[in-house]
């Protein structure tokens, strides 16, 4: 285990953190209507101001996505060993740990909401919107939600294995970025102090979501009552699994929660394809599929000029932000995990295998949960806005054959999730408070074990108090535009840096060098380049 000293810690950045997270966890519990209605208001405020600057730097980033795939910068590979782990462990971890219990809850009743308030100025109800809600939902879950990870990836990776600037502190990489030392170090300070708090505000409404439907579950499956001392139970096992998993670390922890987690998961949506309405949702899926490969650039940029429904800045540009608000924990992730692979390796299997599972997953719960209320069985639509999601969600489960099996695989399947993610969360703020990481970039256990409490703070008490999810959403789209400001400059600096160190060679020139990286002490060095982009890189 790995201890740290006093001396390495960034206690004003730790300081600050605690000092706001208590002071928003006390304000909600004294006044927690209050609390409810200035986060309302936040969050309207933000959708409708920033939406449309979101959606376009989202569709933005899958353009560079296709750039990265296509161009010869996509034979870049970080570093010069194999990778550590199999195909399936990487995306799995990758997978996992970017969508978290929160797809649990979207999953079963994203397409619920849009019945309810369609796109497109869209009758409520119609058979029209029904056609498209579980189109929209896994657009919200798919190719534009892995690019957001994917690209802004590359600059952190890109840092630490070709410039090999040994660092994965995000405000040290983005001080490396700029040249005036004044504005850099204010810059990395701010990014030191803001950056714990945002991700412990934006696993809110992972935790918050996740816990509510495990303690459902397990009320339905012991016949309990799903009471809110059960619900903090949740989050209490869900803190000691997370410890647990922080001392184990990624290699013997979270790989094998996410290996475990996938399982089960796939598990869950294979048993309610085959024991479920198997014909509906074969059909359902291959008309949200055509209907998302013809509208996917009008789903991306539509903005509602017209009707003023404001359906894309609540939802996608939402969703958008959702993701965005991960992408330094993400960040830091991926680079920690991609150890050998190229950047059109990391993209292909974040983008392709991220998509097509989430896709599928989305297809078969959603398509399943709407049988199951167009057959009378469930009032699912009802019981959202009646502020019971969550049993809704076991109810329906509860209707399929053997209830008490495919509910403890649904609770062990929301459980692997949600470590999986904190555990991703914990690892990434633990590196950004601790001044120097041990020789393998991992930060101090004791520091992993204290923000794993922080991070579970916060969740407990808006469960605590009930909130609204429009509440917890607030907390998403405060933090989206400084990143995306962030990330922006981020791509940019990198873009300049492969253009210095690569673009004088051809595509064959780089796949030849970094081949030879890979199966140095097999080959020779007659066929490499007689001068390698390796001895132009500087560090920066």
């Amino acid at each position: 285990m790995t201890i740290i000293k006093n001396s390495n810690l960034d206690r004003v950045a730790i300081l600050v953190s605690l000092l706001i997270v208590g002071a928003v966890s006390a304000y909600f519990l004294s006044h927690p209507d209050a609390a409810i209605h200035i986060a309302g208001q936040i969050f309207t405020l933000a959708s409708e101001s920033f939406g449309v600057p979101i959606l376009w730097y989202a569709f933005g980033l899958v353009m560079i996505a296709a750039y990265f795939v296509f161009s010869k910068y996509g034979h870049i590979r970080m570093g010069d060993e194999k990778p550590e782990f199999s195909t399936f462990s990487y995306i799995a971890m990758m997978a996992l740990a970017g969508v978290g219990s929160g797809t649990v809850y979207w999953a079963f009743l994203e397409w619920s909401y849009y019945i309810k308030t369609p796109p497109f100025a869209m009758p409520a109800g119609s058979v029209e919107s029904a056609e498209w809600a579980v189109t929209y939902s896994m657009h919200h879950w798919g190719i534009t939600a892995w690019c957001i990870y994917a690209v802004t990836a590359i600059p952190v990776m890109y840092s630490y294995y070709i410039r090999k600037h040994r660092s994965l502190k995000l405000s040290d990489i983005v001080i490396s970025m700029i040249k005036n030392p004044i504005v850099a170090k204010i810059i990395g300070r701010t990014i030191d102090i803001v950056y714990p708090i945002a991700v412990v505000f934006s696993l809110i409404i992972v935790l918050a979501l996740g816990a509510p439907i495990i303690s459902a579950a397990v009320a339905l499956l012991f016949g309990i009552q799903d009471t809110l001392t059960l619900k903090l139970s949740m989050i209490f096992i869900v803190a000691v699994l997370l410890i647990s998993s922080s001392f184990l670390g990624i290699e013997k922890g979270m790989q094998k929660i996410s290996s475990y987690g996938a399982y089960f998961v796939a598990g869950l949506a294979a048993y309610i394809f085959f024991f479920g309405p198997t014909q509906f949702i074969l059909e359902n899926t291959s008309s949200s599929l055509a209907i998302w490969g013809q509208n996917f650039v009008k789903m991306s940029l539509y903005a509602d000029a017209i009707n003023q429904a404001k359906f894309p800045q609540s939802w996608t540009a939402y969703f958008w932000a959702y993701w965005m608000i991960f992408i330094p924990l993400m960040c830091i992730f991926v680079t920690k995990v991609s150890k050998g692979r190229t950047i059109r390796e990391v993209i292909i299997c974040m983008v392709g295998g991220g998509t097509a599972g989430i896709a599928l997953l989305f297809s078969v719960v959603g398509s399943f949960m709407m049988k199951t209320q167009l057959d009378g069985k469930v009032e699912i639509s009802k019981m959202v806005s009646d502020g019971q999601a969550s049993l809704a969600i076991v109810n329906a489960l509860g209707t399929l054959p053997l209830s008490s099996v495919i509910l403890s695989i649904f609770i062990i399947s929301t459980f692997l999730l949600l470590i999986t993610t904190m555990d991703g969360s914990v690892f990434t703020v633990a590196c950004n408070t601790q001044k120097k990481l041990d020789d393998n970039a991992n930060p101090s256990t004791l520091l992993k074990i204290f923000w794993c409490l922080m991070i579970v703070a916060i969740p407990a008490v808006f469960i605590s108090v009930n909130a609204p999810v429009s509440s917890m959403q607030s907390a998403i789209l405060i933090f989206a535009i400084p990143l995306l400001m962030l990330t922006g400059f981020m791509l940019y600096k990198v873009f300049g840096y492969m253009k210095e160190d690569y673009g004088h060679l051809t595509s064959l020139e780089i796949q030849a060098m970094h081949k030879l990286a890979q199966t140095k002490t097999v080959e020779t060095t007659a066929d490499a380049p007689s001068v390698s982009p390796l001895n132009k890189v500087k560090n920066v």
